[in-house]
């Protein structure tokens, strides 16, 4: 009867929402201690703490920076974007910018399960999913770690193309797949990990939406895959651009390049590895360093045989339960661009990036657990209890894990304990303790990065500053020479190679290296405040204006240039030219909205503009 369906939906509903609060609340309470997390010193530092463009908060000129940088090695610029946002209404205190992380994650699951259920109508495997999806301790890097915004962010956007596909499923047309396309496209603009989406879209479309069913076969496929051709032609575009953007970026600048044969072994053993790390995640880290050996060959067959067996074992059983095709495929699929086939970076593998393929396996393990449950006729409260521990054990591992991402220290000190010959965390162990006054435990730590990669500019730069905090100057300078000769163009070690030889009484020689570091990066505010600083203390402002009106010429935009000329005219007594200076830094910082700045540079103006009149 009418009545009875209407009541019947509205239960539907009901506990639909209800699932959906449950899976929200259990999520935010194993996550919930993050917002007690500070930033950590591994690349938290470069994506909001000392990023100028981030720090300024939403302007005219932070977008347009987000849209043309390479920043970091990528072009993601609604990451970017999200990034700025939180530092707008938060600033750069943490808790805010780790409550959107969550905030996300959580939009996250709810919107798998409400996928999963749309596509299945099978309401307790999709929300099993979901919670595994939402608890697991792989998710704690993708969460807890401010840099990975574009990990959630893109998966968010990922989960919305779906959604907007099954709506075009339901009545194909041109409108409903230019949502299709247009909420794909802003997921590459979070995060390019996405470019293997149309293939889970071909995948979805055998199962669970069953679009390859009917007497017309193989022509079926060819054309549910000509379907998503254009996406395919997007996809091609955002491999380009990511390609040409690592490139500029040097991704590899001092990690040793691996030959193809080490990069496949790698890559069949990570694959295996995820999976364990799936269902025994017991030793997790931030960083898992790369061998420059690869592995074993006895492991990289018995991985590869693994991973035949199970693919073949799923192919064999397509018609039965082709769920496990979904979810095989999905899994091995999504992993490509990140299983260092194209190596980026000095990781052999990561946990953030399991975060989206990893539901190709929650979803096999939930619905071939749910086909045996129902085969050995399985009681309800058993199956339902099995569930419960399963989940309440991953909440207790993932509250541990989210633990050592309280602070840097805390993060360095548990990767270094789980993995070994970690020079990258040996090198931001030194840098938290450098920061805490602990100078000579900094440069032990720096010393043993440095024995295990020879080739680490960042560890040379890091320990050329600790030696110059114990006034080692002459062996400062001979490693920020090497970091630099290992990086060309290396702003930092420019940087606080001009502020050692400063200390020195070199200010010429200051003067060229801050010079260097501002032709790398032109809006390296702390090397254009240490060119200032070194031409006042050493009588040289005609070489810093020079190079100020040089950097001028190359960024109009940059209101420190304008402000530090002005400053410099005024010290060599001209306050007409330091008021005209000064009132184009006030126009460009007003215009960009960075008010702190602005009211420095009004209270200066109003001095000189005084000055100006009484000599006039």
């Amino acid at each position: 009867m009418p009545g009875g369906t209407e009541t019947s939906e509205q239960k539907e509903m009901v506990r639909t929402l209800v699932i959906c609060v449950v899976l929200a609340v259990g999520t935010f309470c194993a996550f919930a201690q993050v917002m007690n997390n500070d930033f950590v010193n591994y690349d938290d530092d470069q994506y909001v703490k000392e990023n100028s463009f981030v720090r300024r908060g939403l302007n005219a000129e932070s977008v347009k920076w987000a849209f043309t940088t390479v920043h970091m090695g990528n072009w993601h610029p609604l990451t970017w974007i999200s990034h700025i946002l939180d530092s707008s209404v938060f600033g750069v205190e943490p808790a805010g910018h780790h409550l959107v992380s969550l905030v996300l994650h959580i939009a996250n699951v709810v919107l798998l399960f409400l996928i999963l259920k749309a596509a299945t109508g099978c309401v307790w495997q999709s929300a099993f999913v979901a919670a595994v999806f939402g608890l697991h301790p792989l998710a704690t890097e993708s969460v807890a770690w401010v840099s990975q915004r574009k990990t959630i962010l893109s998966t968010f956007f990922a989960f919305l193309t779906i959604a907007a596909y099954l709506w075009y499923v339901k009545k194909p047309g041109l409108r409903r797949y230019l949502a299709v396309t247009a909420l794909f496209i802003a997921g590459l603009l979070a995060k390019p990990m996405l470019v293997t989406l149309p293939f889970v879209l071909l995948l979805l479309d055998f199962w669970p939406i069953g679009r390859f069913g009917g007497a017309e076969g193989q022509g079926r496929f060819w054309r549910l895959f000509a379907e998503k051709i254009p996406l395919v032609v997007i996809t091609a575009v955002f491999c380009v651009v990511t390609y040409t953007a690592q490139a500029k970026a040097e991704a590899l600048a001092d990690i040793v390049a691996l030959p193809l044969s080490v990069r496949v072994g790698n890559a069949i053993v990570s694959y295996v590895s995820y999976i364990g790390k799936i269902f025994y995640p017991a030793v997790l880290a931030v960083l898992y360093p790369l061998d420059a050996d690869g592995p074993g060959l006895w492991q990289t067959i018995i991985s590869f045989v693994l991973l035949a067996s199970v693919t073949g074992a799923v192919i064999v059983y397509s018609h039965r339960r082709r769920y496990l095709v979904t979810g095989w495929f999905w899994y091995l699929g999504t992993l490509v661009p990140v299983i260092g086939l194209v190596q980026v970076g000095a990781q052999s593998m990561a946990d953030r990036y399991v975060y989206l393929p990893g539901i190709g396996i929650y979803i096999m393990a939930a619905w071939l657990a749910g086909e045996v449950a129902i085969r050995v006729r399985l009681p309800k409260y058993i199956t339902g209890a099995a569930c419960v521990v399963v989940l309440m054990a991953l909440i207790a591992t993932t509250m541990v894990q989210v633990g050592y991402w309280r602070d840097s220290m805390s993060l360095c000190k548990h990767a270094l304990a789980v993995t070994k010959d970690n020079y990258i965390m040996h090198n931001n162990c030194g840098e938290f303790l450098r920061t805490a006054g602990l100078t000579d435990e900094a440069i032990e730590h720096y010393r043993q990065a440095l024995a295990i990669n020879p080739l680490h500019a960042s560890a040379y730069n890091n320990l050329g500053c600790a030696l110059r905090d114990k006034k080692l100057f002459s062996e400062a300078t001979e490693k920020f020479e090497q970091a630099i000769k290992i990086r060309p163009g290396y702003a930092k070690a420019h940087n606080n190679y001009g502020v050692t030889l400063a200390e020195m009484g070199l200010f010429d020689k200051a003067i060229g290296q801050f010079r260097a570091a501002l032709t790398t990066d032109p809006y390296y505010s702390s090397a254009l405040n240490n060119l200032c600083r070194a031409g006042a203390q050493g009588g040289k402002l005609d070489s810093v204006l020079e190079v100020i009106i040089s950097q001028q010429q190359k960024t109009p935009d940059n209101a420190e240039l304008y402000f530090n000329a002005g400053m410099i005219y005024g010290m060599r007594g001209n306050p007409s030219a330091a008021t005209e200076q000064l009132e184009k830094a006030l126009e460009t910082a007003s215009r960009q909205g960075r008010k702190e700045l602005a009211g420095q540079i009004q209270g200066q103006l109003e001095l000189y503009r005084q000055a100006k009149q009484s000599k006039e």
